[in-house]
C-alpha cells in the first residue's frame, strides 16, 4: 500500500472516529421532527433496541430521504446520488454478493477514489476491508438500504434472475424434469404402452392388483389420519421449554408474491396494515414480476406505509412463485422471514404469536406454520366443502403430523422461517409448483422441526368447480414432482428422514397421488354392496369383500370425526350438517388427478395460477 493511500485511509478513519452529534438533536434542530415525536421514538428505541432513525421512518414521523440527508451530516460524508450510478463495469468489479452482504453500492470513481454508498458506517467499514486490495482509496457516501437495493436490482438483473432460478442444488431440485422433455415423453409413452399391453393380456389380474394397491394405500392413509387425530388430541410432541437463544424482539420480513393481482392490491395493503407487530421491526416486500405493469401500477396508487415496499423481480424463467421468493429473500433484513399470499387476511397479532411460538419451541425449530381458513364458507356448496377440507388439514392432520415427528408438507402461506434455516436451505426450488411441500421435506432432511401455531390467516376459497380443479391439479402435480425429486436417491432420503419419516412420506405423497388416480376402483366396491354385479369380484372371497367394506366404512367415520373436530376448533359448527356431502366433493379430485398426471408429463413446471378477488367480503376490503 503506497504512502498516499495510507494517508488517505488514516484521514478517513480519523474523520469517522470523531464524536458525532446526536441524531435526535440534529433532527429537532433541523425542524425535521417534533420534540413529541422524538420522545415517542426514543421510548420505542429503549424498548426495542432498534436504531432511532428506523423507528422515526416506520412510525411515519420522518421520510427516509430526509433521514439520510441528516445522517450524512452526522456521519460527515456526502449524500449519495445513487440514482445517477450507471457504471455496470464498476459494479461488476465490486461484486454483487459483496454489495448485498454489506448493503453498499459503488457510485463512481473520482480522481482514483471509489465512492461507495452505504446505509451505515459499519457496513461501509466491512466492505472497505474487502475492497482495499482492489481500490486503495475508498470514500463513503450515505444512502438508504432501499436506494441501494434498487440500484443492485437494476444493475444485476440477469445475474439475479439466474440465481433465483438455480439457487437449490440440482440434487434437490426438480428442474431436471423440465430439461429432459424428450426422455420424459418417451418414458411416459413406453410406460403407457406397457400398462395397456398388460391390461389387455391380463385384464382381471391387473385390475385386482391395482385395486389391492389402492386399498392398501387407503388403509395406510386412514391409519396415519387416526394417529394424527390421536396426537392432536393428546399432549404428545408439545414442548414449552423456552429457546434462550431466540431474540425477544426479532426483526421480521414478510414477502408477498403478486402476479396479475391488480384488483386485490389495495385490499391487501389495508389488511396487512392491521398487523400490530412494531413497525420498526417489520418490513413487507410486495414482490411483483417485471412485466406485470398492472399490479405495479395498482400498488403505486395504494398509499403504501413506509415499512412496505414494492420489489420488482427481473424477467426470467421459470415464472413461478418460488423464483420470486428466491429473488426477494436476498433483499430481506429480518431474523424471521415469512410469506403471505395476495388474498391473505392474517390475525392482527399473528406475528407476536409466531415469535412467542419460536421462543417456546426447541432450538431446532426452523419453521412455524399458521392456520389457513377461508373467509367465504357460505358462498356456495363448494366453498363449504373446501372450508371443511382445509379445516381438517390445518387443524388436525398437519398438527398431528408435526407432533408425530414426520416431515410436514407446508402450506404456501402464513409460514415463518428462521433466517439461518432458510439460508441453509438456500431458498425454494424455483421449478416446483408446490414449493411449500418441498420446503417442508428439505427442512426435515436438515434436522429442523416445523411447529403449528394457533393463529389464523383468512383466505379466499375457490368456489368455482373448474378453478378448484385447476388449483388442486397444481397441488397434485407438485406432489408428483416433489416425490420424484426426493425419491431419486431413495437410500439417501431414507438415511436423512429415518424409517418413520420415510413411511410417512410414502403415505402422504405417494398415497395422495395414487388415490386421485385409482379412486374409481375403490368406488366400484359400492356396486357389490348395493347388490349390483361386479365383473372382477368373482375371484374374491366374501369375507374379504366385507372386511374391505368395513374398513371403508371405518375410514369414512374417521374422516367425518376429523372434520367435525376441526370445525368445532374453528368455531364453524354450522358446517357440520354438510359433512356427509364431502364424499361428493372428493369426486372432483379425480379429474384434477388426471389433469395433474398429463401435465406432469407435458408441462411439469407450468404454474396454473389461481385467480383471486372473486369474493372478498366487505369487512376485509
Amino acid at each position: 500500500m503506497n504512502q498516499i493511500t495510507t494517508q488517505f485511509l488514516l484521514k478517513q478513519q480519523e474523520k469517522r472516529s470523531k464524536t458525532r452529534p446526536r441524531l435526535g438533536q440534529m433532527l429537532v434542530d433541523a425542524g425535521e421532527v417534533s420534540v413529541q415525536d422524538l420522545l415517542t421514538a426514543l421510548s420505542l428505541h429503549k424498548k426495542l433496541g432498534v436504531p432511532l432513525g428506523r423507528i422515526l421512518v416506520a412510525e411515519g414521523f420522518l421520510e427516509e430521504t430526509r433521514l439520510y440527508n441528516v445522517l450524512a451530516r452526522q456521519w460527515q460524508v456526502p449524500r449519495a446520488l445513487i440514482s445517477n450510478a450507471a457504471q455496470p463495469d464498476l459494479a461488476d468489479t465490486v461484486g454483487r454478493e459483496l454489495c448485498l452482504e454489506h448493503c453498499v453500492f459503488p457510485v463512481g470513481m473520482t480522481d482514483g477514489v471509489l465512492e461507495l454508498a452505504a446505509n451505515s458506517p459499519e457496513g461501509f467499514e466491512a466492505a472497505e476491508i474487502s475492497l482495499q486490495d482492489r481500490f486503495g482509496m475508498i470514500m463513503m457516501s450515505a444512502a438508504s438500504s432501499w436506494e441501494i437495493h434498487q440500484a443492485i436490482n437494476l444493475c444485476f438483473p440477469d445475474e439475479l434472475a439466474r440465481d433465483a432460478a438455480l439457487r437449490v442444488p440440482r440434487v434437490f431440485s426438480c428442474r431436471g424434469l423440465a430439461e429432459c422433455s424428450n426422455e420424459r415423453h418417451v418414458c411416459a409413452v413406453g410406460l403407457t404402452i406397457v400398462f395397456f399391453a398388460v391390461l389387455i393380456a391380463f385384464p382381471q389380474q391387473t385390475i385386482v392388483a391395482l385395486t389391492l394397491i389402492a386399498i392398501m394405500l387407503s388403509l395406510a392413509s386412514a391409519v396415519l389420519k387416526g394417529a394424527a387425530l390421536f396426537a392432536t388430541s393428546s399432549n404428545r410432541g408439545q414442548n414449552t421449554q423456552e429457546s434462550q437463544d431466540f431474540p425477544l424482539h426479532p426483526s421480521v420480513s414478510i414477502m408477498v408474491p403478486l402476479h396479475r393481482e391488480p384488483d386485490i392490491a389495495k385490499a391487501l395493503v389495508n389488511r396487512l396494515s392491521k398487523l400490530t407487530y412494531p413497525k420498526a421491526l417489520l418490513e413487507v416486500l410486495l414482490v411483483v414480476e417485471e412485466n406485470d405493469g398492472e399490479t405495479s401500477n395498482s400498488l403505486s396508487h395504494a398509499e403504501l406505509p413506509p415499512w412496505m415496499r414494492i420489489l420488482i423481480v427481473p424477467e426470467g424463467h421459470p415464472k413461478t412463485k418460488p423464483r420470486a421468493l428466491n429473488h426477494a429473500m436476498r433483499f430481506c433484513h429480518g431474523d424471521l422471514i415469512g410469506i403471505y399470499d395476495a388474498e391473505d387476511a392474517p390475525d392482527p397479532d399473528q406475528i407476536e404469536t409466531v415469535v412467542e411460538k419460536f421462543r417456546t419451541s426447541p432450538r431446532n425449530t426452523g419453521c412455524v406454520q399458521g392456520i389457513l381458513q377461508f373467509y367465504n364458507p357460505t358462498q356456495n356448496w363448494l366453498a363449504r366443502c373446501f372450508t371443511m377440507d382445509y379445516a381438517a388439514w390445518f387443524r388436525v392432520i398437519l398438527p398431528g403430523i408435526a407432533r408425530l415427528g414426520l416431515p410436514v408438507p407446508l402450506g404456501g402461506t402464513t409460514l415463518f422461517l428462521k433466517r439461518e434455516a432458510l439460508e441453509k436451505l438456500v431458498g425454494w426450488d424455483a421449478h416446483n409448483v408446490t414449493e411449500d411441500a418441498d420446503l417442508g421435506l428439505r427442512l426435515h432432511r436438515l434436522g429442523y422441526r416445523t411447529e403449528l401455531v394457533q393463529s389464523v390467516t383468512g383466505e379466499e376459497a375457490n368456489c368455482r368447480p373448474w378453478l378448484w380443479i385447476r388449483q388442486r391439479s397444481r397441488w397434485i402435480k407438485g406432489y408428483m414432482v416433489t416425490y420424484w425429486a426426493h425419491m431419486r436417491q431413495p437410500l439417501q432420503f431414507f438415511r436423512d428422514v429415518g424409517v418413520r419419516g420415510f413411511l410417512g412420506v410414502q403415505i402422504l405423497f405417494l398415497g395422495t397421488i395414487l388415490h386421485c388416480i385409482t379412486a374409481p376402483l375403490l368406488w366400484s366396491f359400492w356396486l357389490a354392496y348395493l347388490g349390483m354385479p361386479h365383473p372382477y369380484f368373482a375371484t374374491m372371497p366374501n369375507w374379504f369383500l366385507w372386511a374391505v367394506g368395513g374398513s371403508f366404512l371405518a375410514s369414512e367415520i374417521l374422516g367425518m370425526l376429523i372434520i367435525a373436530k376441526a370445525l368445532l376448533k374453528a368455531k364453524r359448527a354450522f358446517l357440520i350438517p354438510w359433512i356427509p356431502t364431502m364424499s361428493i366433493y372428493f369426486l372432483l379430485a379425480v379429474p384434477a388427478g388426471i389433469k395433474a398426471t398429463w401435465e406432469f408429463v407435458t408441462a411439469p413446471v407450468y404454474w396454473d395460477k389461481t385467480d383471486h378477488g372473486h369474493s372478498l367480503p366487505a369487512d376485509q376490503c
